[in-house]
């Protein structure tokens, strides 16, 4: 549950899937490197790992089934 989730890890997952489904400026994989080796310094000792394997879930995903674009971006 996310309510168990440590506070650090839940943000390194929201910063690294917006970067994977809505920022094309970075690559997804570059983005799943950063935010392990953010967990890995920042996190507990399964953090990386964690993060790891639910990065890696939402970008195989994301390959299968593309998010659709907004309508209009925001400014």
């Amino acid at each position: 549950p996310l309510q168990q989730m440590a506070r650090i890890d839940k943000n390194i997952l929201r910063l690294a899937i917006y970067e994977i489904l809505f920022n094309n400026t970075v690559p997804a994989k570059a983005a799943i490197n950063e935010a392990v080796e953010l967990a890995k310094q920042f996190g507990s000792d399964t953090s990386s790992r964690f993060i790891n394997g639910v990065l890696g879930t939402i970008f195989n995903r994301a390959q299968q089934q593309p998010i659709p674009k907004a309508e209009s971006e925001v400014k």
